[in-house]
């Protein structure tokens, strides 16, 4: 999606490895970018504008957008970067009990992968109606359709993909596109840290491309969503073909 000086792309989640790279990829493109997230572990890319904020709290978001967006510009993207993958069974075999997946982690997750998207989808889409219209494009995951070991993770990611159909339903007559990706295992530090090395090579090898996804996979499909203007309402996998 071409963008001037005056419309802006935002980053949520742009503290994460992914959301980084996102977002330095289009501050190169001679884009204003706004990077959102509550924590960074290092400055922000060159080019790039950052806020630390809790996506959890609408107020917060609301003021982060309005102080570092002058009112005259628009935003014209959302990449909806924000979450973290957790694994938890939903029960786990200690000696001779089970545990029960945590209501305390549960809600964590649910929280990081869902809601904080939503606020900040909510937030920037008022901005874009009232600014011309624009695109979101949300993440999701292929665990929203069920994988061993991620309840809360894929309940949450199936909580995107039902917010993304209903927000393009609601949005689209309003100028803005509402679309997601439904990511497979991509190649980052998060996921290393996340799942096993044994693990992600089986993962790998059962791709049919043979291989996790690279960060270059995302941006591309994220500019897909982007620039076509037909796109809303649609989930695309990107998962190299895996089914898990």
């Amino acid at each position: 999606m071409a963008t001037s000086n005056d419309r802006w792309v935002v980053v949520s989640g742009a503290g994460g490895v992914l959301g980084r790279a996102i977002a330095s990829h289009y501050a190169a493109k001679d884009s204003q970018v706004l990077a959102l997230d509550r924590k960074y572990e290092a400055a922000a890319p060159p080019g790039v504008t950052a806020r630390q904020v809790d996506l959890l709290i609408e107020a917060d978001v609301r003021q982060a957008l309005g102080e570092a967006i002058p009112a005259g510009d628009s935003i014209g993207l959302l990449i909806n970067a924000a979450g973290l993958i957790w694994n938890e069974p939903v029960l786990a075999l200690r000696g001779a009990r089970f545990a029960t997946h945590g209501l305390e982690s549960w809600r964590h997750v649910i929280d990081a992968n869902l809601t904080a998207p939503f606020v900040a989808a909510t937030q920037v889409a008022a901005r874009m109606v009232r600014r011309g219209g624009g695109s979101i494009v949300n993440f999701s995951s292929i665990a929203s359709e069920g994988n061993a070991g991620q309840a809360a993770y894929g309940a949450a990611k199936a909580g995107i993909e039902g917010l993304t159909r209903t927000m393009a339903i609601e949005l689209g007559p309003l100028g803005v596109r509402v679309n997601a990706l439904a990511l497979g295992f991509i190649d980052v530090a998060t996921t290393r840290s996340a799942v096993a090395e044994e693990r992600l090579q089986s993962y790998a090898q059962k791709t049919p491309l043979g291989r996790l996804g690279r960060v270059e996979d995302v941006i591309d499909a994220i500019e897909f969503l982007a620039a076509n203007t037909f796109a809303n309402g649609t989930i695309v996998k990107l998962d190299g073909g895996l089914r898990l």
